[in-house]
């Protein structure tokens, strides 16, 4: 399994943009989450149109999914061909239909590919996205988000979307080889209840027995303090933008 870190970034940093992966394994590609800053990013990486073949959304704000509409836009002019799955909610892709509404886009028939909608998968019961096995599990933010677990060739890797962990999400995280984590804040901070804080999440590794833990989101005037608070702890550590990281 290989994940390409394409953003870290919050919703507002002018120097990092949002935070999205891209995890491979077997020759298929899976993108979560694709906010406004992405694209660029994600071209840049990514130049062929076909390179992409599944999208999964944590959740809809738009640090997180309002890319969408111009990377379909983009594949479209680039003559990608192949199916795009998209995975999500059904509230959620509700909503990116109202996206596709104010993009001006009609996602059936500007395009030269299909969309495949796939329901988000269940915190019980796995779902397959590609060769990935998938769980996922509700995390506490301002809207519903799912935190997600890919299983291939026998590693695992997780990753939060926003928000604090709950008890769900903590036995999603169980075990994983590698988390990447949501973290706002070095410490917690009462006029923003429904992000995670580098406080909470201290000892994460140990306690649920995972590998490594990447920070990302952080908060643009948080970043050297969360950096020097993980200096030295060889488990967790501030996920950078253009890294690379192979399991197994």
């Amino acid at each position: 399994m290989d994940i390409f870190v394409l953003g870290v970034g919050e919703a507002g940093d002018p120097d990092f943009c949002n935070s999205s992966v891209a995890v491979t394994a077997e020759g298929f590609r899976l993108l979560i989450d694709c906010g406004h800053s992405v694209p660029p990013s994600l071209w840049r990486a990514l130049p062929d149109p076909d390179a992409v073949d599944a999208v999964y959304f944590t959740h809809h704000h738009p640090d997180h999914c309002f890319g969408l509409v111009p990377v379909l836009i983009r594949w479209t002019d680039d003559g990608r061909r192949k199916p795009l799955e998209i995975v999500t909610t059904a509230e959620g892709r509700h909503q990116l239909t109202r996206l596709f509404d104010a993009g001006g886009i009609d996602p059936e028939r500007s395009r030269q590919f299909p969309l495949v909608w796939r329901e988000t998968p269940g915190e019980r019961t796995a779902g397959r996205i590609g060769p990935f096995a998938v769980h996922s599990a509700p995390t506490v933010h301002a809207v519903p988000n799912h935190a997600i677990r890919l299983e291939a060739g026998g590693r695992s890797f997780a990753y939060s979307g926003d928000g604090r962990p709950t008890p769900e999400a903590e036995d999603l995280y169980r075990g994983a080889d590698l988390l990447f984590q949501e973290c706002f804040t070095l410490r917690a901070d009462p006029t923003q209840p429904f992000h995670a804080a580098h406080e909470a999440l201290a000892g994460l590794p140990e306690r649920l027995g995972i590998g490594a833990v990447r920070l990302y989101h952080v908060r643009r005037d948080q970043r050297e303090a969360l950096a020097a608070s993980c200096a030295g702890d060889g488990r967790m550590g501030l996920a950078l933008p253009g890294e690379r990281i192979r399991l197994g």
